[in-house]
This record gives structure tokens, sequence and C-alpha cells, in this order.
């Protein structure tokens, strides 16, 4: 129950991010929204720390597993899909996010030493097929002529380093036994100060726009789609893998679509709905197997 929870909560949480980030876009650059964001999901995160009487003191080492978290999955990955969102479309950066699940799979494989499971490579290969089964008509769209393919080699750029800071979760989680709240919070702080280096040193300007549009989005973004959904996730990572865990960026863009459906009224197709099954196919053909600890543990039980 506790892992079908924090699943939904994830999907359902970050399904509903990628408008709140088109509407982010704008006046401010991308760099320094992304560091507001993180700043004050930060922020919260150590507030939050700070009223539970939770240790926020570890060892040096610790830190530099904080600070490449902060780089993979809170800077570098923020920062590359900020500007990616700028040149595609949604579905496109979708797209490029659901091969998380190779990138998983096989950075679980050579970092971790994880075995590579037949189920959760077919189920990757048929949901992320599904992906591009229900975005095939922006795939179409993709060209040399504009931004496009500059933008999704940057959008599989970010995936990369986010499955990257999914590995150096897992393995701050199983490895080094450290609590998810605290090194979530550490690599969220790092995060905000590597973002506020390149916003500075690349010579932006620290500008807000001051509509409730662009504040409710970035609120929206901090505490919802960054302390929680990654709160979330990486609790998710540390119970099933991040192999499984990976399935999540195979899911919610299906939620995204369905909010679409409501506030931009997009239109399902028949490829869209072929593709939904191919997704939802795939998802429980890997979330339904056993990994190899669950393998040896029932046959340690008989």
């Amino acid at each position: 129950m506790q892992v079908f929870l924090l699943f939904s909560a994830t999907v359902l949480i970050w399904g509903s991010t990628w408008i709140a980030v088109k509407l982010h876009l704008g006046v401010v650059d991308p760099s320094v929204s992304a560091f507001y964001r993180n700043a004050i999901a930060a922020l919260v995160l150590f507030a939050w720390c700070r009223y539970k009487n939770l240790s926020l003191n570890f060892p040096l080492r610790d830190h530099f597993g904080f600070l490449l978290l902060g780089f993979f999955l809170f800077s570098g990955n923020y920062y590359l899909v900020y500007q990616a969102t700028g040149m595609l479309t949604s579905g496109l950066v979708a797209v490029a996010f659901s091969t998380i699940v190779f990138f998983n799979i096989f950075t679980g494989r050579i970092i971790l030493g994880n075995k590579t499971r037949l189920p959760a490579l077919l189920g990757a290969l048929i949901g992320v097929g599904g992906i591009a089964l229900v975005f095939s008509a922006e795939l179409n769209g993709i060209s040399f002529a504009d931004d496009s393919v500059r933008g999704l080699l940057l959008a599989l750029l970010a995936t990369f380093l986010a499955s990257m800071g999914s590995i150096t979760a897992t393995w701050m989680s199983t490895r080094r036994q450290l609590p998810v709240v605290q090194y979530n919070a550490w690599g969220m702080f790092y995060g905000c100060c590597l973002l506020f280096l390149v916003a500075l040193f690349s010579g932006k300007t620290f500008d807000y726009e001051y509509t409730l549009q662009y504040s409710a989005a970035l609120l929206y973004l901090a505490v919802f789609g960054t302390a929680l959904g990654f709160g979330f996730y990486l609790r998710l990572l540390e119970l099933i893998g991040p192999d499984k865990g990976g399935y999540t960026f195979l899911i919610f863009p299906i939620v995204a679509l369905l909010i679409s459906t409501v506030f931009e009224s997009y239109q399902w197709t028949l490829n869209a709905f072929a593709g939904l099954g191919l997704i939802a196919a795939g998802s429980i053909l890997a979330l339904r197997s056993k990994t190899p600890a669950q393998v040896a543990s029932a046959s340690n039980s008989d």
C-alpha cells in the first residue's frame, strides 16, 4: 500500500507540473526560475526538518554525495529541462524523459551492480513505444530547420542526469542508510547553489515576474513538484529500486494529457489510445515482476 500511494502521488504531482512549467516560462530566465524553485523547496524541507527535530548533521563524505545529487537531480537536470521546454512541446519532452526507464536499468547495472531483469527491459520497450505512439504527431514535427533537434538532445541529456541522480539517491538510501528527507533537503540546497552560480557567471539578471500566474506556478512547482514530488520519488526508489521507480516517468505524461484535455482541449486520437494501452501493459509487466531481492526473500521463507 505504501508503494502504491507513493507511486500514485508522484505520478499525479509530476503529471500536473508540465502545465506549471509552461506558465513559468517567459520574462524570467529559465535558469533563474529553476534557482527560485529549488531555493523555496530547500527552505521548505529545512524548515520541516527543524520542526520535526530531524538531524541535518552528516560527515563530509556524505556532503559530497549530496553535492552530486544536487548537480544531477536539482541543477543540471532542471536547467536542461527548462531550456528544452522552451524549444519543444511538452509531449516531446515527455517522450525524451520516458527513456529514463532504460537509463535507470543500465546505470543501475553498471554503478550499483543491479541485475537486469528481462520483464523490466521488455516493459520499458513496450512502455516507451507507447509514449512514442501517443506523441507520434509531435515526433513527426522534429526538424533540423529549427531548434527541435537541439531541444530533444538537451532533454535526453537532462534525462541521463536525472537517472544518475536516481542512482545516487538509491546508493545513499540503501548503501549509506541515509534518511530521505534530510539528504533530499541537502541535495536541493546544493542544487540551488549551483543554479545560482550558473545564472551569476552567465550574466543572467535575477528578475521576477510580479504576476499571479508566475508566482502561483513557482510555488506549486517548488512545494509540490519539488519538495513533495521528489520526496515521494526518492522514497519510492528506496523501496522498489530505480528500475521500477523510473516507470513514474512513463505514466505521469498521461496524467498531463488528461489535464490538458480539460484545460487545453487536447484531442485524443486512435494512436493516443493505442499508446495508452501499451504504456499500461509495459508498466504492469515490469512493476508486477519481482526483484531479485524479493525472489531471494521468498525462497528463504520457504
